[in-house]
């Protein structure tokens, strides 16, 4: 009896602090969100990459994302940025693509895919990926890196109940 009371307050503590740290990360919504909506602000990242780096960036965006939580807002733009980020850092790219879909559900799909150099999935493990392991795992989602076989890197962010969806460069 003991021990099952000392679970009950174990699990019901837990749940406190995640809908804490939710509730936190919620009101600090990243400078990009405010007053903009993530549309907006995936654009306006995707311009001012390309206009410090030269390096071409494709938006292929959803016209506006309302089914989307403001936590899942948070996190598409911080993947986003941190994923541009090692594009910069370790690509050596030409180009990248940004694409999010969202569905009727809140459900999400982000993928940042460049053609540069590739990485090596089974050593995908630097410390902005796992910043960003991090986050999405943080939301029930997951997180893929992969070399496609048109050479780049992938990384797909799945947040909610998205559908697996296949990479076009």
């Amino acid at each position: 009896d003991r021990a099952a009371g000392r679970l009950e307050l174990i699990e019901a503590t837990a749940r406190e602090n995640l809908a804490e740290a939710r509730a936190l990360v919620a009101a600090f919504a990243p400078v990009g969100l405010s007053g903009a909506t993530l549309v907006e602000a995936l654009e306006r990242l995707a311009a001012r990459f390309t206009t410090e780096t030269g390096v071409e960036v494709v938006v292929q965006l959803p016209p506006e994302t309302t089914a989307l939580s403001r936590e899942h807002e948070v996190v598409i733009l911080r993947v986003a940025q941190e994923a541009l980020t090692n594009v910069r850092r370790h690509a050596d790219a030409g180009a990248a693509r940004v694409g999010l879909t969202v569905s009727d559900d809140g459900a999400a799909v982000l993928e940042v895919l460049d053609d540069g150099r590739g990485i090596d999935p089974a050593r995908a493990e630097g410390f902005g990926l796992r910043g960003m392991r991090e986050r999405v795992t943080a939301t029930g989602g997951t997180l893929e890196v992969d070399a496609p076989a048109t050479g780049g890197t992938l990384v797909r962010v799945r947040l909610g109940h998205a559908p697996t969806t296949e990479a076009s460069p």
